[in-house]
């Protein structure tokens, strides 16, 4: 699929370069996520509302996606009262190998950076043999059930959805 949706919308053509942050479960307290989504909602109807042309309402939306997923990521930096299992340096290797692994077989990996809750990665998709989401799955399942083993625990490891942008033009791609 190009286009499929959970919480967010994912678009995902091949021959494309991807911007992914993916997290751990019971990164993020509830009350902060459930703020920042009455923020983003809020401001969504808003500009959905607005008398004004598509294309403008288009960036308008586009802007305010990067506003969330900005105050989303320094949240993350910033929660100190936070599960923050990656500064484990037998934790941020798996994560680090299930990255590399992947590297030539589904993606051209471009950088990553492991924070201690979450993960930021640049990738280049040139064709998909499966889906995206398919190979996050993957590299979060295999991540997740090795973490799991060292740090003698069962449960959620991953939060379950992944935020990838596409990433749409030199001078973003250099910004990110």
């Amino acid at each position: 699929k190009i286009f499929y949706r959970r919480n967010l919308p994912h678009i995902n053509p091949e021959y494309s370069y991807y911007f992914v942050t993916f997290r751990l479960f019971g990164s993020l307290q509830k009350e902060i996520i459930i703020e920042l989504k009455k923020y983003y909602y809020t401001n969504k109807k808003i500009i959905l509302n607005l008398n004004t042309s598509e294309s403008l309402k288009s960036k308008k939306l586009y802007d305010l996606q990067k506003k969330y997923f900005g105050l989303f990521d320094g949240y993350l930096d910033t929660n100190k009262e936070c599960i923050n299992y990656l500064c484990e340096p037998r934790i941020s290797r798996i994560v680090s190998d299930s990255i590399k692994y992947r590297d030539g077989r589904e993606y051209r990996l471009n950088c990553f950076c492991i924070m201690p809750n979450h993960v930021h990665m640049v990738v280049y998709v040139k064709r998909f043999d499966k889906p995206f989401y398919r190979i996050m799955q993957s590299l979060k399942r295999h991540s997740s059930r090795q973490s799991n083993i060292i740090l003698n625990r069962d449960g959620s490891f991953w939060h379950e959805e992944c935020y990838d942008h596409l990433i749409s033009n030199p001078p973003e791609y250099f910004n990110i």
